[in-house]
């Protein structure tokens, strides 16, 4: 692990803010706080980009982004930190943009051969075109955790729920619904850590299965073939490295009945709650939560070679 002195440092950390998933960044941040302080860092924490501004940013040393969804995810908030030469942890602005769009990023991920399911990109429900007999699922382009997911078995439940989306949302995705378990890869510093497999005991893996229900399992080892958690991880690494994504990151594929794996979508800010993915992989290589939030913060002071600042 990387020898990085922390203690003494100025932190801000950034949560909260005004997407749907607020509360969800909330607890994120409240537990990254105290892995922080833990570790002898002064930590400041801070609700959202408008009151980032009401501080002195440059005197922090640096800025670790929890604020999930929106500015923290959408490349608002890293454009803001850039033009202001302040350290932060997560991509920068460009990287967040096309991460950030659902259908930009699995052009990106289909061009360099990885499988993602067919989808369409609506404005309105009268572009809608079905030419199959499904399911679907529909999901806003520009959103994160599963909010505003819907799934859909036959083409009236896919007009109405398409419509229900739009009247939320700009532009939505209409996509094949591929039949099997879902699993996801965190990456740390360009590491890929062991692939975890989820399976929500009822209906999809959506806001409620991530962050209010019990009833979801997280099974790390995954229990796929060796060669398949290979290929799952290479094929997170590739995504990551097309996206110029930084730090960490985490990359949701579906496996279907015959083994096939599909690309969902990245996250650049995933979670860091008490039921989140990212700190179960780093658990089962040995790092502790602490550790875990350590080796995030040690990203903002890297330089893209993986060096540490001067």
């Amino acid at each position: 692990m990387l020898d990085f002195k922390v203690k003494g440092l100025n932190i801000a950390v950034i949560m909260g803010g005004t997407s749907a998933e607020r509360e969800v960044s909330l607890r994120s941040g409240q537990a990254i706080i105290s892995a922080l302080r833990n570790n002898g860092v002064n930590v400041t924490a801070v609700d959202g980009v408008t009151e980032l501004l009401s501080k002195k940013i440059s005197g922090f040393d640096a800025v670790f982004n929890i604020l999930h969804g929106e500015a923290g995810e959408n490349g608002e908030l890293a454009g803001l930190l850039s033009s202001m030469r302040v350290k932060y942890t997560g991509c920068d602005m460009p990287s967040a943009v096309v991460s950030w769009n659902k259908n930009w990023t699995k052009i990106l991920v289909a061009n360099r051969g990885i499988s993602t399911p067919f989808s369409q990109l609506i404005n309105s429900a009268e572009e809608l075109e079905t030419k199959d007999n499904g399911p679907w699922i529909v999901k806003p382009n520009q959103e994160g955790s599963s909010v505003g997911l819907y799934f859909c078995n036959d083409k009236q439940e896919l007009n109405t729920n398409t419509q229900l989306a739009l009247e939320k949302v700009d532009s939505v995705l209409v996509e094949e619904f591929i039949k099997g378990s879902e699993c996801t890869v965190s990456i740390i510093k360009g590491k890929a850590l062991p692939v975890i497999r989820i399976e929500p005991k009822v209906g999809l893996y959506d806001y409620k299965a991530k962050y209010e229900s019990g009833n979801t399992g997280y099974f790390c080892p995954s229990g796929y073939p060796e060669e398949l958690e290979n290929r799952l991880k290479k094929d997170a690494l590739i995504t990551y490295k097309i996206l110029g994504l930084k730090g960490w990151a985490r990359i949701d594929f579906m496996i279907d009945k015959q083994g096939k794996h599909w690309f969902l979508e990245a996250n650049t800010t995933p979670g860091m709650t008490e039921t989140s993915l990212v700190p179960k992989a780093a658990k089962a290589i040995g790092w502790s939560f602490d550790q875990l939030v350590v080796q995030i913060l040690s990203t903002a002071f890297m330089t893209d070679q993986g060096e540490l600042y001067d």
